[in-house]
């Protein structure tokens, strides 16, 4: 994700993920059911009317997946473990970026890409503008460009050097790290949709499996109990399967949102433990002077 430069456009990569992967996600599980699943589910079907066993627990499996509900739950989880691929891979790369600038808070053992200090007990305001400077410059290499960490860092100082003070300094970053938190928030959206789509869908096929075996329910009363078992078996197969489709879903979505917590979370610990805290106040020196000079004024009218 990026601060500066989100994504825009069909033919963004998020872009192409939305609109291709959709596409490419429902054809390639179309030719799988034309193929695979549903040649495989009519001959087991045939072959248990007539009473043969196939001996193949995967045939099962195929009679379970063979609606066309279930095909498109399969199609809108496909499409949702692209986006999430590509939300992880996101992740692991503002990961790297937050080693590359404290690469032992990550148990790495290298040297930081930009070093705050330089040997240096504080960041004085002519100091901020050569670091922001530089982490700018950073940040155009291809593994850091658009990364959180050297964006707001880099503002921070920016704001640093302007005002001279630490809390707008610390408004700045914490601000955008708040910004960040509530854009990564924003784009889990499609994917809360899918794991509540994916159960309706498995849902509509229960109404319609129902819907079936009531008409069907002449044939029943005849004795021909085929026609009902045959669309009930629809309407639980399709339930099934969007269920489970969906917990697996949602536990893939609550990982993506916890990795993307703990990353904010490191992220304002690293700004304040290695950058805030080291920022020269000036302001709270000169506080600090006042009371020495009005005790050194109070001696001198007693003398």
């Amino acid at each position: 994700m990026s601060l500066r430069n989100p994504e825009r456009g069909l033919l963004s990569v998020k872009g192409l993920i939305f609109s291709l992967g959709l596409l490419a996600s429902f054809v390639f599980v179309a030719v799988l059911y034309g193929g695979i699943i549903r040649p495989s589910a009519n001959k087991a079907a045939l072959a248990q009317s007539y009473g043969v066993e196939t001996g193949s627990s995967s045939s099962g499996i195929f009679i379970i997946l063979k609606d066309y509900e279930q095909q498109i739950c399969l199609s809108l989880f496909l499409w949702g473990v692209m986006i999430l691929a590509y939300k992880f891979i996101l992740l692991n790369a503002e990961v790297k970026a937050l080693a590359r600038f404290a690469p032992e808070s990550e148990g790495i053992q290298a040297e930081p890409e930009v070093e705050l200090l330089s040997g240096a007990r504080s960041i004085t305001r002519e100091r901020a503008a050569s670091l922001s400077e530089q982490i700018d410059s950073k940040s155009q290499t291809p593994d850091l460009k658009n990364k959180i960490l050297p964006y707001i860092m880099a503002r921070g100082l920016e704001r640093y050097h302007m005002t001279g003070s630490v809390p707008e300094a610390t408004e700045t970053i914490m601000g955008r790290l708040e910004v960040a938190a509530e854009q990564q928030e924003s784009e889990l959206s499609m994917l809360r949709y899918l794991v509540w789509a994916i159960p309706s869908i498995g849902f509509i096929g229960t109404v319609r499996g129902i819907g079936v075996a009531l008409q069907r329910a002449d044939e029943a009363l005849q004795g021909d109990i085929t026609g009902v078992t045959s669309a009930l078996g629809v309407a639980f197969n399709s339930t099934l399967v969007a269920l489970v489709i969906s917990i697996i879903l949602m536990l893939l979505i609550h990982l993506l949102q916890g990795g993307q917590e703990g990353l904010i979370l490191r992220l304002q610990t690293f700004c304040r433990e290695q950058l805030l805290d080291k920022l020269f106040d000036r302001s709270a020196k000169e506080i600090e002077k006042i009371p020495e000079q009005s005790a050194s004024d109070n001696s001198g009218a007693h003398n």
